[in-house]
C-alpha cells in the first residue's frame, strides 16, 4: 500500500511535468532540451510502471463473498430468508460439498444437476478432493456471474456437516478454509440458546453425532462459535425480538444493501432447511417440553455454562 501511495505521488509530479513541458514549442538551448527530454522520458517510464502496477493490483484483488454460518435447528433458515430478501442479494442455501446427509440410503436419488453426488454414486476415487475442486470452481463462476449483473452472492454454509456429524468434528469452517484462497470472505454466525436448538434437533431426529447427548452437543457448539468475534455473532433471540435491527447489523458486517422491505417479502423466498414451526410472522416461540432427566443434565452441563455466561442465556 505504501509503495502504491509513493508511486501515486510520483505520478502526480510526472503528470505536472508533462503539462508544463512541451519541448517542441520551446526555443531553449540544447542542454535545456536534453534535460527536458530526460525528465519527460522518466515521467513516461513512471506512468508505464504505474499502469503495470495497477493492472497487477487489479489481477491480485480477490472478489468478496459472504458466508453465513449456523447450526441446525437454530433459526438459520428464517435469518437466511430475510437476507435473501434484501435488494440484489442471491443466497445459495445449505452448501457443503463433502456432506452425504442428503443421500440417505436405498436407491440413488434423481439429481441431474449435482455432479458431486453423482460422482459419489459412481464411486469415483478421491471423491472429497474432487468435490472441493468442483465446489470452489462453481462458486467462482457463480460469483462472477452474479457480480457482473450487479448482485451480491451469499453462501449459507451447512455448518451442521462440519460440527454435528460423526464421532469427530472440524475445528473451523472447512467451506471458508477452501474459499479463502480465492475470495475475500465476509462472514457472520447466528446462535440460538443451545437448549432450544438441541430440543429441536431431537424432535427432528438429527442427532447425527457420537457420543449423543446435550453435553457433547454443547462442546461442539462451543467449538463452532469460538471461531468468530463478538461483532460477527448474532443471537437468534435478538433477531426475533427486533428483526429489522438485527438484519441491518448483519447486512453491515456483510457489506450488503439494506432495505426494511425484506419484512414484506421474506416468506416468499425458497430456501432449504425449513424444519421448524413455520410461520410468516417473526416472533419468539415457546420452549419445547423438557424431560426431568434432560432438564437435570442441562442444568449441570459445564459447556453450556460457558455459552450461557458468554452470550447471556
Amino acid at each position: 500500500m505504501d509503495d502504491l501511495k509513493s508511486m501515486q505521488r510520483q505520478l502526480d509530479d510526472a503528470l505536472k511535468l508533462l503539462d508544463n513541458n512541451d519541448v517542441s514549442n520551446r526555443p531553449d538551448g540544447e542542454s535545456t532540451n536534453s534535460l527536458n527530454h530526460l525528465q519527460l522520458n522518466e515521467a513516461k517510464s513512471l506512468i508505464e510502471r504505474c499502469e503495470k502496477a495497477l493492472e497487477e493490483s487489479r489481477l491480485n484483488t480477490k472478489p468478496t463473498i459472504r458466508v453465513i454460518h449456523h447450526l441446525a435447528c437454530s433459526g438459520g433458515t428464517l435469518v437466511s430468508k430475510c437476507l435473501a430478501a434484501l435488494p440484489n442479494v442471491f443466497l445459495l442455501s445449505e452448501l457443503h460439498p463433502t456432506s452425504k446427509l442428503h443421500m440417505g440410503g436405498g436407491k440413488p436419488k434423481f439429481l441431474p444437476a449435482d455432479v458431486i453426488t453423482q460422482a459419489r454414486y459412481a464411486n469415483v476415487p478421491d471423491i472429497d478432493a474432487l468435490a472441493w475442486k468442483i465446489f470452489v470452481n462453481n462458486i467462482k463462476t457463480t460469483e462472477n456471474h452474479v457480480s457482473r449483473l450487479g448482485g451480491h452472492l451469499v453462501i449459507r454454509e451447512h455448518t451442521h456437516s462440519d460440527f454435528c456429524v460423526g464421532d469427530s468434528f472440524e475445528k473451523k469452517s472447512s467451506v471458508v478454509e477452501h474459499l479463502s484462497s480465492e475470495f475475500n470472505v465476509l462472514r457472520v454466525a447466528t446462535l440460538r440458546d443451545p437448549i432450544d436448538s438441541y430440543l429441536s434437533l431431537l424432535s427432528n431426529n438429527w442427532e447425527h453425532f457420537e457420543p449423543k447427548g446435550f453435553a457433547e452437543y454443547c462442546k461442539r457448539v462451543n467449538t463452532f462459535i469460538s471461531e468468530y468475534t463478538s461483532e460477527q455473532v448474532f443471537k437468534y433471540e435478538d433477531f426475533v425480538e427486533d428483526p429489522k435491527e438485527s438484519i441491518q447489523k448483519i447486512a453491515k458486517v456483510l457489506d450488503l444493501p439494506f432495505s426494511d422491505s425484506f419484512l414484506d417479502t421474506f416468506d416468499i423466498l425458497k430456501v432449504t432447511g425449513d424444519s421448524g414451526r413455520s410461520s410468516d410472522t417473526i416472533s419468539p416461540r415457546s420452549r419445547r417440553e423438557i424431560s426431568k432427566d434432560l432438564s437435570k443434565e442441562m442444568k449441570n452441563e459445564r459447556h453450556y455454562k460457558i455459552l450461557k455466561e458468554k452470550f447471556n442465556y
